[in-house]
């Protein structure tokens, strides 16, 4: 390094970011600009026929090459901001090492002006900041984040909706013979409605309204979710990370399309009972809802045996990009 030079990483990862965030701009506007243009003549009539092929061969390239490479050009210069900041920190790292195996000897290692050892607490401090980074980069990707380690216990409870009732032809609650209302079921569970998709932020009914109960990544659908809401626990981004990186390890490369992959907590963190890790709930089948108070009966999700499945799809790289992954519990321990 030369004299008076201070790297700043964090200012290296914040343009790394806006330079996928370009790429992904310009990938929207010509993917909009396709649905627009694409199949429809640009004119009516001898004149527009002209239009047509003189105009149409610039607008396909546009959409086809330019934007193409235009995208390319912004990721290829996030990917080469990431691997630098990476190097550094690895660099620094290395010097850190350096000093402790020398720390004793007369010839240790002397830093120069502008260079940096971390000590402990700044090395945990950039291992959570690069934890966090990765987890930042999977929200980009997909929904993983939104919707099964960043929600709070009240979110997940809200995913689970409202019990469906069974009503006669009169819009009347239906009851069984002991006089309890009935509810509609599915394979032993309660069946909802008004499902709150929590990648739709904290307070989506305050904020959204009806909408709340749209999918955040296609509005025009309802949400849905399955019998149990489940979750990472609160804070567990490092646990996250590495489980995705053991999703990752299980990808079959020559495999073309969306690839599924589950695995057991252990293979992803080593031996050991990793259940803490992990929340959720789901509606009690039995006694679905408190009539005293109006209030459902949620039951705590138990992770003895979970599974933990992640979904990938292509990135159109050569890579893959997380679409979600999310700890997926035995039915028949949760009744």
């Amino acid at each position: 390094m030369s004299k008076g030079f201070k790297a700043h990483t964090d200012h290296l990862a914040q343009a790394a970011k806006e330079a996928h965030g370009h790429a992904e701009q310009v990938e929207h506007h010509s993917s909009n600009l396709d649905a627009k243009t694409r199949g429809r003549l640009l004119g009516k009539g001898k004149f527009g026929m002209i239009v047509q092929k003189a105009v149409r061969p610039i607008i396909d390239s546009m959409i086809t090459d330019m934007s193409k490479s235009m995208a390319r050009g912004h990721r290829s210069i996030g990917h080469g901001l990431d691997i630098t900041r990476k190097n550094i920190d690895d660099a620094e790292e290395a010097i850190r090492k350096n000093l402790r195996r020398h720390q004793d000897d007369r010839d240790a290692i002397k830093l120069k002006v502008g260079q940096r050892a971390l000590d402990e607490d700044a090395l945990r401090d950039k291992y959570k900041q690069r934890v966090g980074q990765h987890v930042d980069d999977l929200r980009r990707q997909g929904h993983g984040p939104q919707r099964h380690l960043d929600p709070t216990d009240d979110m997940l409870k809200e995913r689970l909706g409202q019990p469906s009732p069974v009503r006669d032809g009169n819009g009347n609650h239906l009851t069984d013979n002991d006089g309890n209302p009935r509810y509609h079921m599915q394979d032993g569970y309660i069946q909802t409605t008004d499902k709150i998709d929590p990648a739709h932020g904290p307070n989506a009914k305050e904020r959204l309204g009806e909408n709340a109960y749209m999918d955040a990544e296609d509005a025009s659908k309802k949400h849905k979710c399955d019998s149990f809401s489940t979750s990472f626990g609160s804070g567990q981004h490092e646990a996250f990370t590495y489980a995705d990186q053991h999703g990752r390890s299980r990808l079959d490369p020559s495999e073309q399309g969306r690839q599924v992959v589950s695995f057991s907590p252990e293979e992803a963190w080593g031996p050991g009972s990793h259940h803490e890790r992990f929340r959720g709930f789901y509606i009690d089948p039995s006694n679905p809802m408190d009539h005293k108070t109006g209030n459902i009966n949620y039951k705590p999700v138990d992770f003895a045996g979970a599974k933990i499945k992640a979904i990938y799809d292509p990135d159109g790289n050569g890579g893959h990009r997380l679409v979600t992954m999310f700890p997926e519990p035995v039915r028949g321990r949760n009744r």
